[in-house]
């Protein structure tokens, strides 16, 4: 990688970086009191840096709206190069916070929102009892965060990196089917009479059905794109649901139609960079260990 010169160091166009933080918070959160919050500054230093930006800018971000502040084209526009420079940012502050050679520090890792809050927590309770000084951050998201940019530092994942920079460890498929739990009374064996939780826009599960030979559904109980969702009305017997094979034994779901069978690729990825970095590696080759024994 091409190390910057002083002189482009010196040649940032803002007079402070800490102009760019108040400006995203702004963004994601409405207001300048609420970005005032979430920064834990003051409303008016919130409102200085949001001016001086627009200063040197030579342009408005803003507009006053009834609910808040409305963001202007630039400013939609703006906003992925900022969180780019704040997700950058982090990685320096974890990259530093321990050296290189140490078991200790932070390890940011990135996964789906269903591994991070049913697998994760577990798998993370036994790397730290053999690494107490290691600190955990994690981005749960469905959407795949660009390991380049250092959003993370360790993704798992199930799809694969395309990226050169990434080295990326190919796992165990991960196995889904359907899934009820016991207390769920089904009217039949057949799943078109079965009630069913399937997702809303992102309209996977049923035609994923459908391409499998199965019958769609008659009764749809509930639709949503969150998968934490659907997975936590499964549980209460609302109705039959996708779920990963060894969560639904942990969990105690049922298991309903067996000869359906979906398997996902699973790959550990890792920017070649932060490869080298002990803790993380400690970290990526304990996941690599454990998580096929989970998912």
């Amino acid at each position: 990688m091409r190390t910057p010169s002083y002189n482009n160091l010196m040649s940032i166009p803002f007079s402070s970086l800490d102009l760019i933080p108040s400006f995203h918070a702004v963004m994601t959160h409405g207001s300048l009191s609420a970005a005032a919050r979430a920064l834990r500054l003051a409303q008016p230093t919130v409102r200085r840096h949001i001016e001086a930006l627009e200063a040197e800018l030579g342009a408005q971000l803003f507009t006053r709206a009834a609910n808040g502040l409305s963001p202007t084209e630039l400013a939609q526009n703006l906003l992925p190069a900022a969180a780019a420079v704040l997700e950058e940012a982090a990685a320096l502050h974890r990259i530093a916070s321990a050296t290189k050679d140490a078991v200790a520090g932070v390890v940011r890792i990135t996964t789906s929102r269903v591994v991070a809050g049913y697998v994760l927590p577990e798998l993370l309770v036994a790397i730290a009892k053999t690494a107490p000084d290691l600190q955990f951050e994690v981005l749960a998201s469905d959407s795949t965060e660009n390991l380049l940019r250092r959003a993370a530092d360790i993704g798992i994942r199930f799809a694969q990196p395309t990226q050169n920079a990434l080295i990326a460890k190919r796992l165990a498929d991960v196995e889904v089917g359907l899934f009820a739990a016991a207390s769920l009374p089904l009217p039949g064996p057949r799943v078109e009479d079965m009630p069913f939780v399937a997702d809303d826009r992102d309209n996977i599960i049923l035609p994923a059905m459908a391409a499998a030979g199965m019958a769609v559904p008659k009764t749809i109980a509930l639709r949503s794109d969150d998968p934490l969702v659907q997975l936590a009305h499964v549980q209460a017997g609302l109705g039959v649901g996708v779920c990963q094979v060894k969560l639904a034994a942990r969990l105690g779901l049922v298991r309903v139609a067996p000869d359906f069978r979906h398997m996902m690729p699973c790959w550990l990825v890792v920017h070649e960079d932060q490869a080298r970095i002990r803790r993380i590696a400690h970290v990526f080759d304990a996941i690599k260990r454990h998580l096929p024994q989970l998912i």
